[in-house]
């Protein structure tokens, strides 16, 4: 009959390592050494193929597979004055990632991964990193799902961009550095009514022909590339086109509108010209009927 020491630090038994990480299936071995020699003997208590006492210096602790999730372990050795003292082992058992990525929604989802609360999800949009917990409703050390959620407001700056995430383990300074595991990268596109009209023109401006031709220039910026469409004044015998630049021959008079448009929205540029009143230059002033707005959805 032996009585039970406290477990603490002046317990004679030193484990090599003094912690294991392993991943569920692998094998692992633990060797507890004594470092004194008042001792009857010394061995493993485990819920999971401990050995018995042995009269040695070391007893090795070999684990062929693991295939339990919680493993409790500890070394332990019987001193000559009858009592008995112990050192807990830590074991972390560990299921490698299988993931997959929704396109829509921003969900890095990480499934049957053990053990869960040690999952760390790195999210990377073009150069920027977030690194975010891994949710999850588990509370033991069996394999689990859990999810890491991301947001992004869309800008026109987004446009072209990328995101990816990336789970990897977080075992602590001893435990092993694993390699992460990355999602497919996600190209975004921006569809956005942007308008920026490239030309701009204050009112009352003269624009001076060159020999009889003015140019009106109405180009604009959005996703999807904007559609032009044109309403110039009547008679009027310029063949009009579907771009945004429209080149006249006089006479000039009148008023252009240009209308560009995308699946997003539409806004309006308008030209108006008039006669100047001391040369045969016409003179025009510009007018945006429609300002432009920004109403930006993200496709993947």
């Amino acid at each position: 009959l032996s009585i039970s020491q406290t477990v603490s630090a002046s317990c004679p038994v030193v484990m090599t390592p003094s912690r294991v990480v392993v991943q569920y299936g692998d094998a692992f071995t633990v060797e507890c050494n004594s470092t004194t020699d008042q001792k009857e003997g010394m061995g493993w208590e485990s819920n999971y193929k401990g050995t018995g006492l042995v009269e040695a210096d070391h007893v090795p602790l070999n684990i062929e597979k693991v295939d339990r999730w919680a493993i409790q372990s500890q070394c332990y050795v019987n001193l000559n004055n009858g009592t008995q003292c112990s050192k807990s082992l830590p074991i972390t058992v560990y299921m490698n990632f299988r993931l997959w990525y929704r396109n829509y929604g921003f969900e890095c989802a990480v499934a049957n991964v053990a053990p869960v609360k040690k999952v760390l999800v790195t999210w990377i949009k073009d150069n920027n990193s977030t690194v975010k917990e891994c949710l999850t409703e588990e509370s033991n050390e069996k394999p689990g799902n859990c999810r890491s959620d991301f947001t992004l407001s869309a800008q026109k700056t987004d446009n072209g961009g990328t995101l990816m995430c990336e789970a990897k383990f977080d075992f602590g300074p001893m435990g092993p550095n694993l390699q992460p595991i990355r999602s497919p990268v996600m190209d975004l596109q921006v569809l956005c009514k942007y308008f920026d009209h490239v030309s701009k023109f204050s009112s009352d401006v003269t624009m001076h022909s060159t020999n009889g031709k003015l140019t009106l220039d109405c180009t604009a910026q959005g996703n999807p590339t904007p559609q032009y469409h044109w309403q110039v004044p009547q008679p009027t015998q310029e063949k009009v086109g579907s771009g945004p630049i429209l080149d006249l021959k006089g006479p000039f008079p009148g008023t252009y509108n240009c209308t560009a448009a995308n699946s997003q929205g539409s806004s309006v540029k308008q030209f108006v010209i008039t006669d100047a009143p001391s040369k045969i230059i016409p003179s025009i002033s510009f007018l945006r009927i429609s300002l432009f707005s920004c109403k930006c959805y993200l496709l993947s």
